[in-house]
Formats: structure tokens, sequence, C-alpha cells
């Protein structure tokens, strides 16, 4: 019984380490020389009796995740840049203006573009908001400066 808690204890500062570094439980489970369900276990156990150092580790594993899908991010878009000489934000803006180009020429063409902009459907609204075409203020809605100098 203590031979096992000792080579428990062994095994949570290695799994700490390979969750730290983003390592696959098959990875540490191979570092360790166990089977993977072994790792499992240990890691069931530490959230039962919530672990701190393992919070610890998943949050730096959380880290390294971010920082390597924004690095990913960045260089699609610099792909893209250099592709089409405009970035991947840009080029969906253009798209949404283009295909909403009936909408918005009646919102502009309206006395009042707020009530205009209102009887558009949400879902509408909603995604011109989130592609900055509109912008919401209190109970105000208009279409943003950038998307009036797009317009013709």
């Amino acid at each position: 019984m203590l031979n096992f808690l000792s080579e428990r204890q062994e095994r949570r500062l290695i799994i700490l380490k390979g969750i730290s570094q983003n390592l696959k439980h098959s990875e540490i489970a191979d570092q360790l020389g166990v089977d993977r369900w072994v790792i499992g276990n240990d890691l069931k156990f530490m959230r039962y009796h919530k672990d701190f150092d393992l919070k610890e580790a998943q949050k730096s594993q959380e880290q390294i995740r971010a920082n390597k899908q924004s690095l990913d991010a960045y260089a699609r878009n610099e792909r893209f840049l250099l592709m089409t000489g405009m970035t991947i934000k840009e080029k969906t803006f253009r798209n949404m203006i283009n295909f909403y180009k009936p909408e918005l020429m009646t919102i502009l063409k309206s006395k009042n573009q707020s009530a205009a902009i209102m009887n558009l459907p949400k879902s509408l609204r909603r995604t011109l908001i989130n592609n900055e075409i509109i912008k919401k203020w209190w109970h105000n809605h208009e279409i943003t400066l950038y998307a009036r100098n797009y317009l013709p």
C-alpha cells in the first residue's frame, strides 16, 4: 500500500509536468512506461481531490494552446494578405457590404436610419453589428463611418 502511494506521487509530478508542457496523455504514459488508463485514473484522482497543482498545470496548458492558435491565425492572415493584398477581416467586411448592399442602400435613403435598421430582422442586425457595419448606441442605430465610405 505504501509503495502504491509513493508510485502515484512520482507519477503525479511527471503528469503535472507533461500537462504543463501540453503533452498528450499517451505521450505522458510513454514517458512513464505505463498504460494510458493509469494516467487517466491518476488524473481522476487528482480532480476528485481538487489538486491545486493540476489546476495550475491546466492553466499553463491553456496558455500554450492559446499562443499556438494566435500564431496560427497570424500566419494564416499574413498568407492571405500576401495573396490578395488585404486582410481576412477587410475581405469579410467587403463581402458583407456587397451581400447586404440593397438593405444598406434603403437604410441610407430613409429619413430615419435608426427606424429603418430596427425594421430589419434581428438576425440581420446582429450580423451587421458583429461585422462592424452598423453600430448600436443606447436606442439609436446607425451605419458606421467606415461602411459609409465604402458604399457609393
